[in-house]
């Protein structure tokens, strides 16, 4: 069950804050942090919960797995390289020695009675952590449309982008050649590797006839911020030379 799911099935319950409820602000929004690092994740209450605090730490679209419970006491099982501090208003998740293993979404969630007549739970915005490995270029592979495909009049292309870092890779198309008319799609999410890289994948559809007549030069491209692109191009000519 993903956190919004959770999310939805408490307020199916009557158990989930309505908004002008207590609010959770969490600090920092993201962040990289380096192999065996000590890094610390805030949450801020718009009023106090004494210590009725837990953090979720969500991988991916895996169920939140429950850490820090009452503010300062682990969950039965989790590491003790995970504690919690705080009390009131004011709360903090130290994760201490972080590894690949431990990144994914932090959720801090308070959980008060409400009239004394029933629970009230609301979450934090989550916070973001991932391992620093710094800028890996991702590589880049390009795979062609299949024969089949081409019988029905269509052409679809698929670039892969493996191993990069970090996550804010984005992956497009760049398609030169007069009047094409191209699909561009939208590129997936970043996908989390157990080595604590990331890869992404997009496709791209042309029609037949402009892959075979070589009308049209394509070309993957995966940049990041201000850097320079990593690219890789493609033409069906190269593709009959293969």
């Amino acid at each position: 069950m993903s956190l919004m799911s959770l999310q939805l099935f408490l307020l199916a319950l009557g158990l989930l804050a309505s908004s002008g409820e207590i609010l959770l602000t969490q600090t920092p929004a993201a962040a990289a942090v380096e192999r065996g690092a000590s890094v610390s994740v805030r949450c801020q209450s718009s009023s106090s919960v004494g210590g009725a605090l837990a953090w979720y730490l969500q991988k991916g679209t895996e169920s939140p797995e429950l850490l820090i419970h009452s503010a300062t006491a682990r969950h039965t099982g989790v590491s003790s390289h995970f504690s919690g501090s705080g009390s009131g208003t004011d709360f903090t998740l130290t994760i201490s020695g972080f590894e690949a293993k431990d990144e994914g979404v932090y959720y801090c969630q308070q959980h008060t009675l409400y009239e004394f007549v029933s629970l009230w739970y609301t979450f934090g915005g989550g916070t973001r952590l991932e391992l620093n490995l710094g800028r890996v270029e991702p590589a880049l592979t390009v795979l062609p449309p299949s024969r089949s495909e081409l019988a029905q009049g269509k052409a679809t292309l698929m670039c892969l982008a493996n191993k990069g870092f970090p996550s804010d890779w984005r992956v497009s198309w760049k398609v030169s050649g007069a009047g094409v008319s191209a699909v561009d799609h939208r590129p997936s999410p970043a996908l989390p590797l157990k080595d604590g890289l990331y890869s992404w994948s997009v496709g791209l559809t042309l029609t037949a006839q402009q892959w075979r007549e070589g009308a049209v030069a394509v070309s993957c491209e995966a940049r990041q911020g201000s850097q320079s692109p990593v690219s890789h191009t493609l033409s069906a000519l190269q593709c009959s030379q293969d």
